[in-house]
């Protein structure tokens, strides 16, 4: 049979434009929830019932927790086998991320561990971020702690005196909205604080505002990481199952006005 040239030329152009308008797309592995290898992904946190593994557990404790000891320590104690791992304290060294290449006794424990480590290191980078605001940028730290509108149910009508609790959630509002932010706020209301402050002289308070901020977030975290119902609310829906974490320096930007986004660049890889 005899071909053209003119079409043999016109056939090998299309082919060649087909193949460049149709790359092959790579076929993407769906996320095994079963695999720790893979890393965190939120939507195992219900695929995996982690919150009925945990409720289970507690309910349960084995002979190996020591008396007293929070849940946390004793779980993750047993997950990871690290005798000093604790997440209970803020700031803490002893609070250490997971590795995903670690043999875990099932991918619940792992999802488990992880958030009580990601809990952690979501207040832990608020608390960071509050020390440096309060040395660099005090106007915010003063400016977050007059009463606003959306302190009226937690500041007392005598005498300016203004729960903590309003100046952090005044804080938290100048971020962007999110799942790890929307539950603390939720935390804060659930578990208010009795701490108060003269929000008529916040600049000669004594202890300063920030240091009563800083404290506030350490106690909150003790109790979200020592009570399982109120570590299941922060948890829920996978908020803090996810591979990437809150830095320090997000929040300075965003809190002090510096701009950016807490999404996106602004979060660091966990891995």
């Amino acid at each position: 049979m005899y071909f053209s040239q003119q079409l043999i030329a016109f056939v090998a152009a299309t082919l060649v434009t087909s193949s460049l308008a149709s790359p092959v797309q790579p076929l993407t592995r769906p996320f095994d929830c079963n695999d720790p290898k893979q890393g965190v992904n939120k939507n195992c946190w219900n695929e995996l019932k982690v919150e009925e593994h945990l409720e289970d557990w507690v309910a349960h404790l084995p002979a190996r927790c020591k008396k007293g000891e929070a849940w946390s320590v004793c779980y993750d104690r047993v997950a990871t086998t690290n005798l000093e791992q604790d997440c209970t304290q803020i700031n803490s060294t002893k609070c250490r991320p997971f590795d995903p290449n670690f043999s875990y006794i099932h991918p619940q424990w792992y999802y488990g561990a992880y958030n009580t480590w990601s809990i952690n290191n979501f207040f832990t980078s608020w608390y960071k971020a509050i020390d440096i605001i309060a040395k660099e940028y005090p106007a915010v730290i003063v400016n977050a702690s007059k009463p606003q509108d959306i302190d009226t149910f937690l500041a007392f009508k005598n005498n300016g005196q203004t729960s903590i609790d309003a100046a952090l959630r005044n804080l938290l509002i100048k971020t962007d909205s999110e799942p790890q932010r929307d539950a603390l706020m939720a935390a804060i209301s659930e578990y208010p604080s009795t701490v108060k402050y003269d929000s008529n002289n916040i600049e000669t308070a004594d202890p300063p505002v920030a240091t009563l901020l800083k404290t506030r977030l350490a106690q909150l975290l003790k109790h979200v990481e020592s009570d399982l119902p109120a570590f299941l609310d922060m948890a829920a829906e996978g908020a803090f199952s996810q591979p990437k974490r809150l830095s320090e320096g997000a929040i300075i930007r965003k809190v002090s006005g510096m701009g950016g986004s807490l999404v996106g660049t602004e979060w660091i890889e966990t891995a």
